[in-house]
This record gives C-alpha cells, structure tokens and sequence, in this order.
C-alpha cells in the first residue's frame, strides 16, 4: 500500500481491488455470524468498515506496532483492536466520494457510545479512487465531549439524513489528533 503524509497530518493509502475483495468477503463472513442489527441501504457499503481495519492494521505494522490484537471472533459490542498496554481502539470508517477537508466530520452510529473502548481512530474511504485516508484518533471521553448528536430525522447537511436506528454522535475533524502523533500517545500510555 502506497502512502502519502498531508499537511493536516493525514495519511491516504492507496488499496487495491484485491483489498477491496477481501474487506467484502470478510463483512459477508461477520454478517453470517453476528447478523446485522442494522437496517441496510444499499448504498451504505458496510464492507468499507472491515476495509478500514485492514488499512489499520497495516498501518500499525508499518509503523513497528507489536502486540497488538485485531478482534475478529465474537466482535460483535467488541473493540477492533487491543494494544499490547490494554488500551482498546475502535476504528471508525465512512465512504466519501470526495477526499476529506477541514470542516468535515468524524462520526460513529449512537449505539457505538456503548461499547468497551477507550479510544476512537477515523479514516474516511475516497470509493470512487480507491483511496483510505487515515484522520486521526480521539479519546471516547474527549469526543462524546465534543459530539454533537443527531437523531433520527435530522439532517447533518443536505445530502444527509439520519435514519431511524442510525443516530449518530459527529463531531469536526479538526477536534482529532493526527494519526502519528496520535500513535506517540499511545506509545506513552
């Protein structure tokens, strides 16, 4: 995977259609065992989430991350990812058509307040380009600190409507950490 640093800090990765194939079969494998408690639109490509821990996981390994655990069984209500120091990461990713600028935001559906995880890590996925734009991460406290939550019916901008069981906590990009400098302060926990 090629990687280019952003002045904001972000990283983009190229994938490839290899990578796009397996993020599908995986998220086809999930939803046979946990099902999907989620009612689907068929534009919401939830293969992208699965997409984003691939690029996750490489970008830790890149970045000489050991010890670390990527949570595949039973992940349902579960972190993504567990640190050699304990500390959970859940990975957040959308789909955009456009890559990412200041102004846009980080997101996890409500029901995401939930579970057991001490950290959030956002990518948004450029589909049309086949490109993985690494955000930043955020303290779960920090963020639902600085969230704004939209119920269902709401409109977060005018191409975008919650729909009823997608509520969701949304705060400014911005508010994240840069991906590297994210990773140094977990390397000091």
């Amino acid at each position: 995977m090629m990687s280019k640093e952003h002045p904001q800090g972000w990283i983009s990765v190229d994938i490839s259609e290899g990578n796009e194939r397996w993020a599908r079969v995986k998220r086809a494998e999930r939803d046979r065992l946990y099902g999907n408690v989620y009612q689907e639109a068929i534009t919401d490509e939830r293969w992208v989430g699965d997409l984003g821990e691939l690029a996750f996981d490489r970008w830790l390994k890149h970045n000489g991350v050991t010890g670390y655990r990527w949570i595949w069984e039973e992940a349902a209500g579960a972190p993504d990812f567990q640190l050699a120091s304990g500390t959970c990461i859940g990975v957040k990713t959308v789909k955009r058509k456009v890559p990412p600028r200041d102004g846009y935001t980080a997101q996890i559906t409500a029901r995401h307040t939930e579970e057991p995880i001490d950290q959030f890590f956002f990518m948004t996925y450029e589909i049309t380009k086949r490109q993985m734009w690494l955000l930043g991460g955020i303290e779960k406290r920090n963020f639902l600190d600085a969230a704004t939550y939209y119920p269902a019916g709401a409109q977060v901008h005018a191409n975008y409507t919650i729909r009823e069981g997608h509520e969701i906590y949304n705060v400014d990009i911005g508010k994240l950490m840069p991906p590297h400098a994210w990773l140094r302060t977990l390397a000091e926990c």
